[in-house]
């Protein structure tokens, strides 16, 4: 319930999921490293999110999120697991 003053709870979804991808010794490495959700109103970006102490080389790729990539981190599908 929210009073006259207070906004209503907004609830967040993730949106893409962000990749360091990185190419070693012959192979591509996926990290996860963040997430991206809330995308601004002129439709022209989005808010990203990333994990604290992360050091990134190579290429950050942003990925729509498989269903159970986001229930496997947070247990439901509206929460944001950064």
């Amino acid at each position: 319930m929210t009073t006259k003053n207070e906004k209503p709870e907004e609830k967040s979804s993730v949106d893409y999921i962000a990749w360091s991808v990185e190419k070693r010794n012959g192979k591509t490495y996926w990290t996860r490293v963040g997430v991206a959700f809330k995308p601004h109103k002129d439709g022209e970006g989005f808010t990203a999110r990333f994990a604290a102490g992360i050091a990134v080389s190579g290429e950050i790729v942003f990925r729509k999120p498989k269903p159970e990539e986001v229930q496997a981190v947070t247990g439901t599908d509206d929460d944001i697991p950064f």
